[in-house]
């Protein structure tokens, strides 16, 4: 920290980044490592790849050659290296689909099969079925325009046809036996099945369990194409997640414009308009009157002396 401290500034007694809401993360092997763990092998957050974990720390935490602390973690974590199998981009240029103006426009629909079967008698995932399409998608998120399927027997069933015509859905059926035709589907079935495999190494009849889990760790994680993910994209901010470091509350001085009044002078008059005449002045909760001039006198047969007073202020006598 003393190497760096033109880069730090500190609140709370917690160093920051200078210029950003970054806590800064000294050179502490234990904690580093703690960090990256927790970012990496925790069963909510996934197991990504080098990318994804990068981007989960950086959110809230700094450090010097952080990126490459990174990637030397994740290329050494074993369950990784054993359950992720290598992708190659394929030639050819693809022809990607029509970028939906909205969230949850475009829905697309797949099976995985050929899964272990669970405790719970499952064996397959139905990326979207009809009752869970209704009550997920429809009800959370209105209905789609678009529902992307391939040529799978249960999609075109007559059932599936007229479901999507009473709700004004468009069906677009895919080319058979060219998964490649709806490569982001596949893709997510890809990795959603490594997922799988990373938090069930040991309880592979309990994976059914661990699918609510490891859909939020997808949805947390940021996406190369939109450099963003799907949970903010979908809410506009980002979740809690037990990671984020608790950070006092700090109030800032802040002044509303909403507070201010025009300014009054207080001597200025309306031209043409009579002033007000003057308060008393209050002595001894009396009021009393300034003199302005004696216009007459007088003395009694008692020896008093009467005055005839003109009142400042006043018109009468």
């Amino acid at each position: 920290l003393v190497e760096k401290r033109h880069l730090l500034q500190w609140d709370n007694d917690i160093a920051y980044r200078k210029g950003s809401t970054k806590i800064w993360v000294p050179n502490y092997p234990p904690l580093r490592q703690l960090l990256l763990e927790e970012y990496h092998d925790v069963l909510y957050v996934g197991h990504f790849g080098s990318n994804k974990t990068l981007t989960g720390i950086a959110k809230n935490y700094y450090w010097p050659h952080m990126a490459d602390d990174v990637q030397k973690f994740v290329t050494s974590c074993t369950t990784c290296q054993r359950m992720k199998s290598s992708k190659q981009k394929k030639a050819g240029l693809l022809q990607p689909l029509p970028v939906p103006e909205q969230p949850w426009q475009v829905v697309s629909l797949d099976f995985i099969t050929a899964l272990p079967t669970t405790t719970s008698g499952h064996d397959a995932i139905l990326v979207e079925t009809a009752q869970l399409f209704v009550r997920y998608i429809i009800s959370q998120h209105g209905i789609p325009t678009t529902l992307i399927s391939d040529r799978d027997p249960n999609i075109t069933s007559k059932f599936w046809k007229e479901l999507m015509s009473l709700l004004g859905t468009k069906l677009a059926m895919l080319s058979a036996y060219h998964p490649q035709t709806n490569g982001q589907t596949e893709r997510l079935n890809q990795i959603v099945e490594q997922l799988l495999c990373a938090a069930c190494k040991d309880e592979i009849s309990k994976w059914d369990l661990h699918l609510p889990v490891l859909e939020f760790a997808y949805n947390n994680a940021t996406h190369a194409a939109t450099r963003q993910t799907p949970f903010f994209l979908c809410y506009g901010h980002h979740p809690l997640t037990p990671q984020q470091p608790t950070i006092p509350a700090t109030i800032h001085n802040a002044f509303h414009v909403q507070l201010l009044k025009p300014y009054r002078d207080p001597n200025m008059i309306f031209v043409g308009r009579q002033p007000p005449p003057p308060p008393p002045v209050l002595v001894q909760n009396e009021p009393e009157y300034e003199v302005e001039s004696v216009l007459a006198h007088r003395r009694c047969r008692n020896g008093t002396v009467e005055l005839l007073i003109r009142w400042k202020g006043y018109d009468r006598f």
